[in-house]
């Protein structure tokens, strides 16, 4: 009898023991056991140094929201994501929500790395119904949804107006590059030698030559054949593409002259701020919050349009958000998904200026209409979506491969878009 009880007394022991390490909640109606209230972590790669909005606003705002989840912010830098992503399916680390260009998504489609938002759409007609016709190509691919654009996003020039007046600049909405090479060189030569013409930090560098390469045929048709990969990067057009973009750099027109292919957007905008350099590439999305940020009575702050080498296309398309593949929390990254891209956050970003592509958007901005004008003028299937290798060369290594090794980079171009298979 007692070895019996003994048996009973170590079986309730353990049963106790196992309750401790799993505490159930019952609810108190139903008797039924609940889940547990511990928070789940998601991990968001949506904040960028160039948008304060979204670490001061958007990210509080998303802990209030959702307070059953731990949010986790990583700072999304554009030539960075893909090896962040991709490292992440290694290590079992997810990142559940990025921000990303929809319509640069193949490489995390061809790996199986992105979501199909497809389903979710279905199931949410009005979600689906939210946005702007058509937008939402930019982000699908063989029929299904990868991708969903939230803003209209293109380069522009800020300037600085007191420079344009010291150089007896006349200044024009929209230039040519010939007549933006001769505004260049009247700063240039009629500035203190502490004024650069150009800024541009080095991630954005490639906007000249992508811009370019749309900009220098005559048809539509030669452009499209170009962006299907039918037409050499060995082109009389390009080398003349290249070349115009290099002699920025051989003439000491961008900040800081030596060093510029390396400059960072702090350095670059600071320097502008500090009224030594006349032109800052900016995209039109940020380009409120960078004029807000000049120092009252600094100088007057104006926009001008990218100067185009011929037809006046523009580089551009929309920014959005994906889920890759392996979160954990699929459902729970969706609706979030969908607060993101809901009135609320929307409105947030109107109000900054930020062109959006949703349907029923009002913005205050006095300026709104200045940051879109030139939405008209984007096309965002270029050259670098012909293959994940020709989009890396191009955005991480042009022009600096050109400028450093010439022709040699426009070979290594041709092998890849001869040899690559989009």
């Amino acid at each position: 009898m007692k070895r019996k009880t003994q048996v009973l007394f170590f079986f309730c022991s353990v049963f106790f023991l196992i309750l401790c390490a799993c505490p159930l909640r019952f609810h108190r109606k139903t008797g039924e056991p609940e889940e547990s209230s511990e928070k789940i972590k998601m991990v968001l790669m949506i904040e960028t140094p160039t948008i304060p909005l979204v670490k001061e606003k958007i990210l509080p705002l998303l802990q209030l929201r959702f307070p059953d989840i731990t949010f986790v912010s990583k700072i999304r830098d554009d030539q960075q994501v893909k090896n962040v992503i991709k490292s992440s399916f290694v290590t079992g680390d997810a990142v559940d929500i990025v921000a990303f260009w929809p319509h640069q998504m193949r490489y995390f489609i061809d790996d199986g790395m992105a979501l199909d938002l497809t389903p979710y759409l279905e199931a949410d007609p009005d979600w689906w119904d939210s946005w702007l016709p058509g937008i939402l190509e930019d982000g699908r691919f063989e029929g299904k949804q990868y991708a969903l654009p939230y803003r209209i996003s293109y380069p522009l020039f800020l300037v600085n107006r007191d420079i344009a007046r010291q150089a007896e600049l006349v200044l024009k909405d929209q230039w040519t590059w010939d007549e933006f090479i001769q505004a260049c060189e009247q700063i240039k030569t009629r500035c203190s030698d502490a004024v650069y013409p150009l800024g541009i930090n080095a991630i954005w560098a490639c906007w000249f030559i992508r811009n370019g390469l749309m900009q220098i045929w005559d048809t539509d048709n030669e452009l499209e054949a170009f962006t299907r990969g039918e037409i050499p990067f060995t082109n009389p057009r390009i080398k003349q593409a290249f070349e115009k973009v290099k002699a920025l750099y051989d003439n000491k027109y961008l900040y800081p002259g030596v060093g510029a292919l390396t400059a960072t957007y702090d350095q670059t905008f600071s320097a502008f701020a500090r009224g030594k350099i006349a032109f800052l590439a900016n995209v039109n999305g940020n380009a409120a919050a960078a004029r807000n940020a000049i120092a009252p009575g600094g100088f007057e702050v104006g926009v001008m349009s990218w100067p185009a080498m011929g037809k006046d296309y523009l580089l551009g398309g929309s920014d959005g958000y994906f889920i890759p593949s392996n979160t954990k929390h699929p459902e729970k990254a969706v609706e979030v998904l969908k607060y993101l891209t809901g009135s609320e956050i929307l409105d947030l970003n109107a109000e900054e200026g930020r062109i959006l592509t949703f349907k029923n958007i009002a913005s205050s901005h006095p300026d709104y209409a200045l940051y879109s004008r030139d939405a008209g003028k984007v096309r965002s299937r270029e050259i670098v979506n012909f293959s994940a290798e020709l989009n890396d060369y191009i955005i991480y290594n042009i022009p600096a491969y050109y400028i450093l090794y010439g022709d040699k980079a426009v070979e290594e171009l041709e092998v890849l878009r001869s040899t690559v298979n989009p």
